[in-house]
């Protein structure tokens, strides 16, 4: 998945609420289990410092993309 393809995921779930966000997930665990690779994935709600690393770094990233829109 590109970073391209996870923010458009991330823009979209933002608007939805918490129950539908739910069953996105739920969607995604099926798919992944159906068609995914058979690597162990961590589903724990503990954020690890590489989690936080990634989302600061997709947080600046849609910042500077929305800067970007908001400057044209």
């Amino acid at each position: 998945m590109t970073d391209t393809q996870t923010l458009e995921i991330l823009d979209a779930l933002k608007n939805l609420p918490s129950e539908k966000v739910a069953e996105v997930k739920d969607f995604a665990v099926f798919l992944r289990e159906r068609y995914g690779k058979a690597e162990i994935v961590d589903e724990s709600d503990e954020w690890t410092e590489e989690d936080l690393r990634d989302v600061t770094i997709a947080t600046l990233q849609y910042a500077d993309e929305f800067e970007d829109e908001a400057a044209r």
